[in-house]
Parts: structure tokens; C-alpha cells; sequence
């Protein structure tokens, strides 16, 4: 094979993978690779009603230190979210006028109720111990599915308004059931 045919393939290959990406994009198809929810191909549809308490958003985080230290360790890959951030995938724990209990090492509750899996890792700023009634316009995510999501534990409530769409699986490996659970015995 010549040195032209395959600099040709390959600018051939990479023009077609953009223009795929790049329709995907518009479409709402999203590939998740991330532990927070389960890996697959996900579809981002426009909210087109309330944000309620279970439901799976794509959003982009806030831009905070504990993000940006997040960005810079590459535990947050690049995307097209402020700062060159990816978008999460995240389940909606507490909505407006909800009470939010955080305590360092303990579990995060919503309105008495604990979250699954939703301690704060001890090597990680978390949002400030405190009980917090959430605002109208802000949401509380926090993701069961992985002890180690990057949600509202460190980064807090996040505004309506970087909600990007509700999230929907479409050929996912994984239990997205498991993506907002609640503890039997309340802390």
C-alpha cells in the first residue's frame, strides 16, 4: 500500500467519524463510559416539563474548584460544558424546597431519607456539613450507582439552568434502577 493511500484512508476515516460524531451530537445520542451510571448509548431529550425527584439528566457541572481539580487529575474527561468539561449523567435526588443533609463521612439525605451509597470520599472536598433547603431553580444530584460519582456531594446544588436534557437509556450494560436508591435504616 502506498504512503498516499494511506494518508488518504485515514483523512477519509477521520472526516467520516466527525461528521458521525457530530450527528450523533445533534441527535441527542450520547456514549457513557463513566462508573456514575451505567456504560451504553444514552439519548439527551429536551425537558420538556418539571425536573422531578428520580428523574436522569445530562448537565454540566458547576465550575468550582473541587471541578476544576477534578479536570486537572483527568478524572473528568473533555467536553463541550463550560471549562471543556464533559457533561454528567445524573439522577435528580432533591428538587426545590426539598431539605438536603450533608455530614462529612455520612450518608446524604434527602427530606429523612438517606441516599445509597452517597458518602462523600474522605480524600475529597465535600460540600459543607449542613441541612440546606434547595431553591427554586436548583437541583441536588447524587448518583447510587457508583461510591464514587462526582455529583452534589462536592459540588452542591446545581441550577436549573445546567440541566442540558433528560436522559434516557438506550442499550445501556447495567441497572439503571440502581442510578437513585434509598438506604433501609436512616441516618
Amino acid at each position: 500500500m502506498s504512503a498516499r493511500l494511506i494518508v488518504g484512508t485515514a483523512w477519509a476515516f477521520t472526516a467520516t467519524l466527525c461528521v458521525v460524531s457530530a450527528v450523533a451530537h445533534i441527535t441527542g445520542l450520547r456514549l457513557n463510559l463513566s462508573a456514575s451510571a451505567p456504560a451504553g448509548l444514552w439519548r439527551v431529550v429536551v425537558v420538556d416539563s418539571t425536573i422531578r425527584r428520580g428523574d436522569l439528566v445530562e448537565v454540566c457541572a458547576p465550575i468550582l474548584p473541587v471541578t476544576l481539580a477534578m479536570r486537572q487529575r483527568g478524572a473528568l474527561p473533555p467536553g463541550d460544558c463550560p471549562a471543556d468539561l464533559a457533561p454528567l449523567l445524573k439522577p435528580v435526588a432533591a428538587v426545590a424546597g426539598d431539605q438536603v443533609r450533608v455530614k462529612a463521612g455520612k450518608l446524604v439525605s434527602v427530606n429523612g431519607l438517606s441516599l445509597a451509597g452517597s458518602a462523600a470520599a474522605a480524600n475529597m472536598p465535600n460540600w459543607p456539613d449542613g441541612l440546606y433547603t434547595l431553591p427554586h431553580g436548583a437541583v441536588w444530584l447524587t448518583s447510587s450507582y457508583s461510591v464514587s460519582s462526582f455529583d452534589s456531594r462536592y459540588f452542591g446544588p446545581v441550577p436549573l439552568t445546567h440541566i442540558r436534557g433528560r436522559a434516557v437509556p438506550l442499550i445501556v450494560a447495567g441497572d439503571v434502577s440502581h442510578m437513585l436508591a434509598w438506604e433501609d435504616d436512616h441516618d
